[in-house]
């Protein structure tokens, strides 16, 4: 698989992933023009995406949706519990959107969708395999379940969100009271310690590449997450970039291309 995040935080998220003979998208948050310059860097051309799989309705996961899909006529999956709800939100042809409940295949990715407990109408990850290669998409929860753990572990890549840190965000001054509560509850997002705590565990299961993913630009910045993630990691003997690669994704710019393959 290749895999590369083209954006991810409040101004939008996107993820594309390709095998030879799939091209899909994780979200499209961003307008028709910043996707299609991002994957054309991939020297893909957008009419050859084949799919596009939502997580959640919020506006940073489907700005781009309506002008993508039906500008190629692109089919958009969609979790079940939220069909109605994007039906209401991107306008295209009934008939594009496809709905699932379970793992279902791509033509040579399997996928398996697995709720996260976030405040929209239904969140979901990815977890996408090809064969023994497996990528995992985690961002925008606010807690990191023993449920979702188990479904992600041992994976090669994860994207994981490490969105806040808990002092900037509380003394953030344009976050009214009711926000801060929110995105530091159960149902919002994760913090650079909780996503630290993540990254402990999945590391004893065998994952190697974490992409630090969502993080704010209120409350949050990269040296301060990676320097948080990576105390942490060290106080555990892991060793950043030694034991474990962290890596990180943008707001407005593609991030770094990874190569996944199969396990012999």
């Amino acid at each position: 698989m290749r895999v590369c995040n083209l954006c991810s935080g409040s101004k939008g998220n996107c993820t594309y992933i390709e095998t030879d003979n799939t091209r899909i998208l994780i979200d499209c948050g961003k307008p028709f023009s910043y996707i299609s310059e991002k994957l054309k860097e991939l020297e893909v051309e957008p009419d050859l995406i084949q799919a596009i799989l939502i997580t959640h309705e919020h506006s940073d996961h489907i700005k781009g949706v309506d002008s993508f899909a039906r500008r190629f006529n692109t089919p958009v999956y969609v979790h079940t519990s939220t069909l109605e709800i994007m039906q209401n939100q991107i306008h295209i042809d009934r008939n594009q959107f496809i709905t699932f409940d379970s793992t279902f295949d791509l033509n040579d990715l399997s996928i398996t969708p697995f709720p996260l407990p976030h405040d929209s109408k239904y969140c979901v990850g990815y977890r996408i395999s090809q064969e023994n290669a497996v990528v995992s998409i985690c961002t925008d929860l606010g807690q990191f379940s023993e449920d979702t753990f188990e479904i992600i572990k041992s994976s090669a890549l994860v994207y994981l969100e490490s969105n806040y840190d808990p002092e900037m965000l509380m003394s953030y001054p344009n976050y009214p009271p009711f926000l801060k509560r929110r995105i530091n509850g159960r149902n919002g997002h994760l913090s650079n310690l909780n996503c630290a705590q993540a990254i402990e565990k999945l590391y004893k299961t065998g994952t190697r590449l974490v992409v630090l993913s969502h993080i704010s630009e209120h409350s949050n910045n990269v040296n301060l997450a990676v320097g948080t993630i990576a105390k942490y990691l060290n106080n555990k003997n892991i060793i950043p970039n030694k034991d474990i690669r962290l890596d990180i994704t943008y707001q407005d710019q593609r991030g770094t291309i990874f190569r996944i393959n199969p396990k012999k």
